[in-house]
């Protein structure tokens, strides 16, 4: 199962018209895990965030979700640098971004 999955991501990661990779599944499973490893192997760095541990971050969310908004203010949040096509970015437990 974890090798047809890096095989999907690393085929996501090839294609140049690629989009942002929602990654949904029973909780519990490795989705987590994969994805931090498949960054590992892939990528120079990985900036993972947590919605559930993290509050500040569904709160930025909260006043603007544009792109252009986020990417600036995302390396404090992460204390990282975050380099264009170097840096996978992880968002995690999505589902508590929007919990008051």
């Amino acid at each position: 199962m974890q090798r047809k999955m890096m095989m999907f991501l690393k085929s996501w990661k090839s294609n140049p018209y690629r989009k942002p990779l929602i990654l949904q599944g029973a909780r519990q499973v490795g989705k987590t895990y994969t994805l931090l490893e498949f960054g590992q192997i892939h990528y120079e760095n990985v900036a993972y965030f947590n919605f559930e541990t993290h509050p500040k971050l569904a709160k930025t969310f909260a006043e603007n979700i544009q792109p252009d908004y986020l990417i600036p203010i995302l390396p404090h949040l992460a204390n990282q640098s975050i380099i264009k096509e170097k840096t996978l970015i992880i968002f995690d437990e999505y589902n508590y971004a929007n919990e008051p």
